[in-house]
């Protein structure tokens, strides 16, 4: 079974968000896209870290029995300048996402790390007809909100919930989970439920 690929560049940025209370208090309408779900996630790399050692990650996400293969590395430096996160992704449905994994590792690729998440989507109208993704992250290191779209819309919304540059989270959750074990004195270690 084929399924469409798509390629874009991901322009990105996290928030600590315990709910979204903010955004009615902001004027920004949400309207749901995907009710709240459990997610997977494994990363997995070459033995000699050939995806680590350019900022790359490959990533196996599971939902509910189906799931997707995402790539994604740090955008050229022919892209514009951003404030917030951006990078290339190509990302393609599977069928089967057990089946990946061990289909990966049979082809010498490891799973180095894991974290799991609930997550609800929404869409977030924005003043003049704009508008962008908002995804409520229920992780095992605290609640996060991402908000995804062009440039100029996630600055509308940062600036219409009144979040500074100082606030914004551009670190994947594998460089918050590297950072919350380092804070609790653990060692490195899956973010699992």
């Amino acid at each position: 079974m084929q399924t469409p690929e798509t390629r874009h560049q991901e322009i990105e940025v996290k928030l600590r968000c315990d709910d979204l209370a903010a955004f009615v208090r902001a004027g920004l309408r949400l309207e749901s896209e995907t009710p709240r779900h459990f997610e997977d996630n494994w990363l997995f790399d070459t033995q000699a870290q050939t995806l680590s050692a350019k900022a790359a990650i490959l990533r196996v996400r599971s939902v509910a029995g189906k799931g997707t293969l995402t790539y994604k590395e740090k955008a050229p430096p022919s892209a514009p300048a951003s404030q917030f996160k951006l990078r290339l992704e190509i990302e393609t449905g599977v069928a089967d996402p057990e089946s990946l994994v061990a289909l990966l590792e049979r082809l010498g690729y490891r799973s180095w790390f894991r974290y799991q998440k609930y997550r609800t989507v929404y869409r977030a109208l924005l003043p003049a007809g704009v508008s962008l993704q908002v995804m409520f992250d229920e992780t095992p290191i605290g609640n996060f909100v991402e908000l995804e779209g062009t440039e100029d819309a996630i600055t509308q919304a940062v600036t219409l919930l009144g979040v500074t540059p100082q606030e914004y989270i551009l670190d994947s959750y594998l460089a918050l989970q590297a950072a919350y074990c380092q804070q609790q004195g653990k060692p490195f270690g899956d973010m699992v439920f």
